[in-house]
């Protein structure tokens, strides 16, 4: 009998104990910032519109919190090691509270993790955003929709440059924010970033054709340019210059020449591109007059105007409203960690990946039983999970892709894309004419 009330008393104890570790553990990470804050632990400095001197660290140090509660409905945030993709180790070598406070996190045991703001964030670990299946977008039949930075939109000619129009307001920031990775089984990965440009791309281009692809982690601007980054040559997206100004460009994606060789990236000549103008971001990219001379008039040039919040964004004829808001960076006084906001919830890669790989094997039990693909989980080549398609089109071999809306009678396009467009157009026919004048007049009209 002792033994028994031994054994409650000691229970009793310990949960009292787990409880106020709990409480202790389940502030939120701006509460608890705060409070540093209030105690001189912490300092916080407001990022300056002109400060564009972006460096790996901000992934640890910068307050990302309305990134993450913004695209968190619109995909998930998984928690990465620095090094899987191409940042230094050390990257986010922050913690987000005191160790010795809370040794560990519940929530672990159930696969997605509510951040606390004393869970210890493992040094060399960065958050980065998977955009969700239903962003993606297809053009071969019969295969799932997958999601492709810089493909799904459409390219604006404005007083910064080339800007990449997105159709939705996530579509929009990480197009804008941020670098792009693309992992062999995670497919494309956003890393934030806090520097607003029209487009954070690459450029290529010859005679006829130009190309560009998102700029990885790591490419930041150095003396006011970028430095020709490293990019697989698979990463590119290239388009006929007759093409360049059309809505969901990806449907024009080329792979081959009308001849039927293949377009080769390490053919095409590199392009000016992320330049520092009147210390403003610009996109540079193709020669603004040779594209209007193929599409044979002017073209509209939109101004833009920068706001604080996402829902303030607006785009009418001339004038675009873009997103750029506020940034605080945050230092330790006398620690060697600082403090990091981190999404409400995120998964663990390792947890991620095994997830999505069981996704894969079911798929192709799926395949083998001849199930109705919008019945079945389904994952595409680059690790996107997607809830079945309806038919839409899907990716090309280059990564192109579109949202389903294609009109199939004028664009049959399979693997050798082009050609098969060069034929239905025939040549500079008259609908291709006047879609062209009408998209140089109206682009700036157009929000998908």
């Amino acid at each position: 009998m002792k033994t028994k009330k031994i054994f409650r008393s000691l229970g009793s104890i310990i949960m009292i104990m787990s409880l106020f570790i709990l409480s202790s553990c389940s502030k939120p990470a701006d509460e608890v910032i705060s409070k540093d804050e209030k105690d001189g632990n912490t300092e916080a400095a407001s990022i300056g519109d002109k400060d564009i001197s972006e460096t790996d660290e901000d992934l640890s140090t910068v307050d990302y919190r309305e990134f993450y509660d913004q695209l968190s409905p619109h995909g998930e945030w998984i928690q990465v090691r620095s090094g899987e993709i191409g940042l230094k180790p050390n990257t986010a070598r922050s913690e987000s509270g005191n160790p010795d406070d809370c040794l560990s996190s519940l929530s672990s045991l159930i696969g997605v993790k509510e951040a606390k703001a004393n869970e210890v964030v493992n040094e060399n670990m960065v958050f980065v955003w998977k955009p969700a299946a239903s962003l993606g977008v297809s053009v071969v039949p019969g295969e799932s929709p997958v999601f492709t930075p810089y493909t799904n939109g459409q390219w604006v000619n404005t007083d910064a440059g080339w800007y990449f129009k997105a159709p939705t307001p996530e579509e929009e920031t990480v197009s804008h924010f941020g670098r792009w990775v693309n992992s062999p089984t995670a497919g494309w990965l956003w890393v934030p970033g806090r520097v607003w440009a029209p487009a954070w791309v690459d450029w290529k281009q010859n005679a006829d054709y130009v190309s560009w692809a998102p700029l990885p982690p790591s490419v930041y601007l150095t003396d006011n340019v970028i430095k020709s980054p490293v990019i697989n040559d698979n990463e590119y997206v290239i388009v006929d210059k007759k093409y360049f100004l059309e809505p969901a460009v990806y449907k024009y994606n080329a792979l081959y020449y009308k001849g039927g060789s293949p377009v080769l990236i390490k053919d095409l000549s590199e392009t000016e591109g992320i330049v520092v103008i009147n210390n403003t971001v610009n996109n540079i990219g193709p020669d603004i007059k040779t594209i209007q001379n193929i599409y044979g008039g002017n073209i509209e040039l939109v101004k833009l105007h920068h706001v604080k919040k996402y829902n303030e964004v607006t785009y009418s004829s001339g004038h675009y409203y873009v997103y750029s808001p506020d940034f605080r960076k945050f230092t330790s006084k006398g620690k060697k960690r600082t403090f990091v906001n981190m999404p409400k919830s995120y998964r663990e890669y390792d947890e991620w990946n095994v997830r999505n790989s069981e996704g894969k094997g079911s798929e192709q039990k799926n395949k083998n039983d001849g199930k109705d693909n919008n019945k079945n989980m389904k994952k595409g080549n680059n690790g996107d999970m997607h809830n079945g398609n309806n038919g839409d089109m899907h990716k090309g071999n280059n990564g192109d892709m579109h949202n389903g809306n294609m009109n199939n009678e004028k664009h049959d396009l399979k693997n050798n894309g082009d050609n098969n467009r060069a034929k239905e157009d025939g040549g500079k026919s008259n609908g291709k004419e006047n879609g062209n004048k009408n998209n140089g007049k109206n682009k700036g009209k157009g929000k998908k």
